[in-house]
């Protein structure tokens, strides 16, 4: 026997309105506990953006893969941190900076 609780869900969609309505984001994070030990942290990331889709798998069983799964997080959000600035430096350069920014 098991029980789950469901810790985090959300889904949003990334583009603004008026845009393509296929790019969207779903995170879940449950927390599995089982009668015979085993508990697990089932935790994920799915990306959609139109036809293209990824699924990041941040589930963990052990220390190990829960130290793994907080490295792609940590590593995940300073690349799209990066990304952001590089963006802004170009979009600057360009003059196609948004407006009210």
């Amino acid at each position: 026997m098991s029980t789950s609780s469901r810790l985090y869900y959300r889904r949003a969609f990334l583009n603004r309105p008026r845009h393509h309505l296929g790019a969207h984001v779903i995170a879940e994070v449950s927390a599995d506990t089982y009668a015979n030990g085993g508990d697990r942290l089932d935790a994920s990331i799915h990306l959609a953006d139109c036809y293209r889709c990824i699924d990041i798998d941040l589930s963990a069983g052990t220390r190990r893969e829960a130290s793994n799964a907080l490295h792609k997080i940590a590593l995940l959000r300073t690349i799209l941190e990066e990304v952001e600035t590089a963006m802004t430096a170009g979009l600057e350069e360009l003059d196609l900076r948004p407006m009210g920014r």
